[in-house]
């Protein structure tokens, strides 16, 4: 009987995704990663489908547009995570747009032969699901954030993720080892600008957050962790 791989996926709800490399083995053995640039385009929304893409380092912002050129975004990609396979696996344009954060390298699959080894290898295949089951995860909890939750919860949600994914214990607290703008979590958590930077000046105020040498640190995890909760009414 086939053993099902097991894999740590992290916060399933976090928008901020990544995988152990090692998972992708198969598909990334005998490649070479191509670099982007910041800003640098890896495909657009509407794009034919090529290939799909794995982070090798660097963060690239997958979103969608509207008529108008309205963006959402929808989650940061990190190292590990693939962008693009829907599509491959669709045969289908791509229905989003993926942009490098930073300077990032990502190894290039071609469709076929990511077909090719989800079909001849059960245990890529498994872990694929797993991977989408994952992303799906995300966008559920994503729709519903923004169907129920305030624009604080949102925004100290995205700072619990970040925790999560970037947090380092010190003595001034946790610190998210990642550089973000307010409008970086604006994007994520679809309001504005001038409300994410009213929303963390308050929890500076409050001694929830402070920030030093660039670096946001979480000083009271236990009312960050709270305020999701004790805003919700009934």
């Amino acid at each position: 009987m086939l053993q099902i791989p097991e894999h740590d996926w992290g916060n399933v709800e976090s928008p901020w995704i990544s995988a152990d490399m090692e998972i992708w083995q198969l598909l990334t053995e005998g490649r070479k990663p191509v670099k982007y640039k910041a800003e640098q385009m890896v495909f657009q929304q509407g794009d034919d489908f090529h290939s799909a893409f794995i982070v090798a380092s660097g963060r690239v912002r997958i979103s969608v547009f509207n008529d108008a050129g309205q963006q959402k975004t929808l989650y940061i990609a990190c190292p590990g995570a693939m962008i693009g396979e829907s599509s491959c696996i669709l045969s289908h344009p791509h229905t989003m747009s993926a942009v490098a954060i930073v300077d990032s390298e990502l190894y290039r699959v071609p469709s076929k032969e990511l077909q090719r080894f989800f079909h001849s290898d059960q245990v890529l295949a498994d872990l694929l699901l797993q991977y989408e089951a994952r992303k799906n995860h995300t966008l559920i909890s994503q729709a519903a954030s923004l169907s129920f939750d305030s624009a604080e919860q949102r925004i100290a949600k995205t700072l619990l993720y970040l925790c999560d994914t970037y947090g380092v214990v010190t003595s001034n607290g946790i610190k998210l080892n990642i550089s973000f703008t307010c409008n970086d979590i604006a994007d994520v958590v679809n309001v504005s600008r001038v409300t994410v930077n009213n929303t963390m000046s308050a929890f500076r105020r409050d001694g929830i957050i402070k920030k030093a040498d660039s670096r946001y640190y979480i000083k009271d995890l236990e009312r960050l962790q709270g305020i999701p909760v004790e805003m919700i009414e009934f």
